[in-house]
């Protein structure tokens, strides 16, 4: 069992007496280097996220084979650790303690960094000698719902969320008290004994109680057991289903108009928390209000199915930003963001809008006039079917089959409202294309319908399981074929079959793609098709001739008239701006707006003689439809300036290196490649709400650590192309951010030298990993890798 933590020095003295797991990728312990005698373990092979176990725990033979082939016996002494303060380490731990490992567990305090600081290592792979490792049926110290419960009215236990304080303050189960495993960490090792104790006395959480702890995925609970145990706490137990889980079993009805009826009855936040718990500003997603960093202030987003507006609506949003999504003067007031000053709003990747800075006071006024024009933020968020995505020319081209418009709209009526579509496992993204040019995206999406024909009859097929994140997965093919007027009801039937079956533990990795892996295709197959009252048949000649990745520029329509895209770079603009161009949407256009998944707007409707003059518009130029590559191909995400999740500040980041590069391109690129649009996708975190995986650089953000404190640095893979089927390839890990604009710049004058016709995706591939990684680090030393291999997803 889980003893606690040592040093490196009692390591040192005692490495002919345990056995060493590196739990490390492979990569960095066969490249960098790891402690002598210590065997490789990476953390992710005794993680399943697709598995029936709570906790992502994998299944006893699994954890059998894995513990044999290391050499490891039941018996032995354990040592483990990590690049990081001993969380992953700490995982695989206690998943050796549930699975009855009898011999002492200890996690490696300081873990690589602080062993190779003084310390030789080895490198290369370890080999030992197979074992025959029997392991139990998982147990102790796991313990189910029910003990959760029993723990939440005794108050000789107590409950102990190990997520971080926004996490916490956002929701959590009734009486739990909440530390964080960052708590007991200073420059990358334990506290002081004495200051733990201290803070855990603070918390209430002392030896005289049954301690229960939970977080979300089962990591950061494993750190806390861990110094628990090192400080001589015995009664721990762990819950390994998540907070939603309790949330969802404690209360089945979640309904959004009766949260939207709570919300216009308090008009304050504080009344509403006071009334309802902590535990109900969660559920404001499903109205559309995201509690941000800053207490008391949300991010409010707008539901447009298929991204298209009405001038009317359009104007309405821009007021509404304008006067609503502003900071108080002590969050900075209109000096609050110095790149885009304040009173301003963002187009999604989901061909919606959303703002900050909203006050739950206001919500009511605001709802009543998005009532007058037909707008709704019900259900733009939370585990519900959201905002469906379609071509954002929809109806305009003549390069579609059908506009697929009216049915994203009936999908959207459909279920707005219903308080069963607003309690699944985890959110259900649908797109539906009517065009032959993939515009919405649909290998990202879980449920995507396609343009296809069978025989004399068009229709879709359908594909499922798409998602990004952590674990990014192309959409499979389903293998159905279905009329137009069928979509709504197989969306409703992938739905139920996801609220019966789905798994409402851990809702950080429980996206529909995971009962797609554990179920398989066919299995899949049959329950939806068991659910529809109709036959369906298998799927038809796709349509999709190729992946358009944006519709900025003056394009011809079906009608002889003109549609202009806007570029607005990484989606975000003032509320004035949109007020302006609905209005000249209404005076040149067709009275209608469009939202792209690109993050950018269009003007339907121009007739040919009116273009010039709607370019003359000062606020056209301002989001011109002629832009340099860079401004037109950049997206980010919110990142750390409002969401809790975000690691580094990304807008703002990623507007900046828009302009400094396009003026590098204008001025001193020399290539022979010319570049319409080059694609550079930056997200706060691993999330990835910007789909770096889709990009020509994908960007996930992250910090290092340094002797000055931590400083912003990103994940880089390079060669994402959805037209091609490809994600990027992870080359990088660990890349300064101040550095990126040069690694592009380096890239692309390299990229530039081919003159074949080569994408800068088929580019990527041809090049060698070798050199991807010099052209990174700018000499002939690769760049730090994140322990994966070119082509891995």
């Amino acid at each position: 069992m889980i003893s606690g933590f040592v040093d490196i020095d009692w390591l040192a003295e005692h490495q002919e007496d345990a056995v060493i797991i590196d739990v490390r990728d492979t990569g960095p312990f066969r490249r960098i280097g790891h402690i002598p005698t210590a065997v490789n373990i990476p953390y992710e092979e005794v993680r399943n996220p697709s598995g029936s176990l709570a906790g992502h725990l994998p299944d006893k033979d699994t954890f059998e084979t894995i513990f044999s082939e290391s050499g490891i016996s039941p018996d032995d002494t354990v040592v483990a650790y990590d690049d990081a303060p001993g969380v992953y380490a700490a995982r695989v731990l206690l998943t050796a303690q549930a699975f009855g490992h009898d011999g002492e567990l200890y996690v490696l305090d300081g873990g690589f960094e602080a062993w190779s600081e003084k310390y030789d290592l080895e490198s290369g792979e370890q080999t030992a000698a197979r074992s025959d490792y029997t392991a139990s049926e998982p147990g102790d110290p796991i313990v189910d719902r029910n003990a959760v419960e029993n723990a939440v009215d005794d108050d000789d236990q107590i409950l102990v969320d190990t997520r971080s304080r926004a996490e916490y303050e956002s929701a959590s189960i009734p009486g739990a008290v909440q530390v964080s495993w960052e708590d007991f960490i200073q420059d990358g090792q334990l506290c002081e004994r004495s200051e733990i104790f201290s803070l855990l006395a603070d918390r209430g959480i002392t030896k005289d109680k049954k301690i229960t702890l939970y977080c979300n995925t089962a990591r950061r609970l494993s750190h806390t057991y861990s110094v628990l145990a090192e400080l001589g706490y015995t009664d721990i137990s762990v819950y390994e289903g998540s907070l939603t889980d309790w949330i969802r079993e404690q209360d089945r009805g979640w309904s959004p108009l009766g949260l939207k009826e709570e919300v216009q009855s308090h008009r304050s936040f504080t009344g509403f928390v006071d009334d309802l718990g902590e535990d109900a500003i969660g559920r404001l997603k499903l109205v559309g209000m995201y509690h941000q960093k800053h207490r008391g202030y949300f991010m409010f987003r707008t539901k447009v199915p298929g991204g298209k507006l009405t001038a009317e609506q359009a104007k309405v949003i821009g007021e509404v930003a304008d006067k609503y999504a502003r900071a108080p003067e002590e969050h900075g007031g209109k000096a609050q963001n110095p790149e885009f000053g304040d009173g301003y709003l963002d187009i999604t990747t989901r061909q919606g809008i959303q703002m900050h800075w909203v006050q739950m006071k206001d919500v009511p006024e605001i709802w009543d006039r998005y009532d007058d024009v037909g707008l709704t933020t019900l259900q733009s968020g939370g585990n519900s079917v959201r905002n469906v995505v379609t071509c954002p020319v929809s109806g305009l081209t003549s390069e579609e089959s059908v506009d697929v418009h009216p049915t994203a709209t009936d999908i959207s009526d459909y279920f707005l409202g219903d308080e069963r579509y607003a309690n699944l496992p985890r959110k259900l993204k649908v797109s539906i294309t009517g065009c032959h040019e993939n515009c919405a995206r649909g290998q990202i999406h879980d449920l995507t319908f396609l343009p296809a024909e069978k025989g004399a009859k068009f229709g879709f097929n359908v594909h499922i399981g798409g998602r990004l994140s952590d674990g990014p997965m192309k959409a499979r093919n389903l293998d159905l074929f279905v009329q137009e007027e069928q979509i709504r009801d197989v969306v409703e039937a992938t739905a139920d079959m996801f609220i019966d079956h789905g798994s409402y533990l851990d809702t950080a990795v429980n996206r529909l793609g995971v009962l797609v892996d554990e179920w398989g295709i066919d299995e899949v197959r049959s329950e939806i098709v068991a659910r529809c009252d109709f036959e369906i048949n298998s799927s038809g000649d796709g349509l999709t001739e190729q992946y358009r990745g944006d519709h900025v520029g003056i394009h011809e329509q079906e009608d002889g008239n003109q549609y202009i895209g806007l570029n607005v770079p990484v989606g975000r603009m003032s509320g004035t701006d949109l007020t302006e161009i609905a209005d000249i949407a209404a005076k040149y256009g067709n009275g209608e707006i469009r939202l792209s998944p690109a993050q950018n707007l269009i003007i339907p409707g121009v007739e040919p003689e009116k273009v010039d003059e709607v370019r003359q518009e000062p606020v056209i130029k301002k989001y011109s439809p002629d832009p340099g590559p860079f401004e037109r191909g950049v997206i980010a995400c919110t990142g750390k300036e409002y969401c809790t999740y975000g690691i580094i500040n990304t807008k703002n980041r990623a507007a900046r290196w828009a302009r400094e590069l396009d003026e590098w391109y204008e001025e001193e690129y020399e290539g022979e490649v010319n570049l319409d649009a080059v694609r550079a996708h930056l997200s706060g975190c691993s999330a990835s709400c910007a789909h770096p995986q889709l990009a020509d650089f994908g960007m996930r953000g992250e910090e290092i650590p340094t002797v000055n404190g931590s400083k912003p640095a990103v994940d880089l893979g390079l060669g994402g192309d959805l037209g091609r089927n490809q994600f990027v390839d992870w080359v990088a890990g660990s890349v300064p951010t101040a550095d990126v604009p040069e690694i592009i710049k380096r890239m692309l004058t390299e990229y530039g030298k081919v003159s074949t016709g080569q994408s800068f995706s088929e580019w990527v591939e041809e090049t060698s990993y070798q050199q991807l990684q010099q052209l990174v680090s700018g000499d002939d030393q690769p760049a730090p890798t994140m322990g994966k291999t070119k082509g891995g997803n």
